[in-house]
């Protein structure tokens, strides 16, 4: 596989998250309780599952705390970076929710992509 392939969606989700960093006054949350936050956990969710795929396909093994650590960092560089967004501000408890999402996501997507891997095993087995 070559490298677009394997990291591709990674860099593809930051470059969105970047985007949606970059709107002035976004409104986020519609009203919903804690719905920033919210939005913070899942939208880093999809960051953290589109890790676990690249390592998942990566020929060499990287480990899982360098990948975590990455993620994390890009989520301060991204409260770093609406320091100047008008509108916008940075934000710890916003960065706490991209670290639990990143974490949830990563962790979600390596049970997915183990639990495939074990019934294409089994079933390789039976034939």
């Amino acid at each position: 596989m070559n490298r677009f392939s394997v990291w591709g969606p990674a860099a593809a989700w930051a470059a969105v998250l970047f985007l949606l960093s970059a709107v002035p006054d976004l409104r986020a949350g519609f009203g919903i309780p804690y719905g920033d936050k919210l939005g913070h956990l899942a939208l880093y969710g999809v960051l953290g599952s589109a890790l676990a795929w690249g390592r998942n396909r990566a020929p060499e093994v990287i480990p899982h705390v360098l990948l975590l650590a990455l993620g994390a960092l890009y989520g301060i560089s991204d409260e770093f970076h609406q320091m100047y967004v008008p509108g916008r501000h940075p934000d710890f408890v916003d960065w706490i929710a991209d670290v639990v999402g990143l974490s949830i996501g990563y962790g979600t997507m390596l049970a997915v992509l183990g639990r495939l891997q074990y019934a294409k095993e089994v079933k390789g087995s039976l034939q």
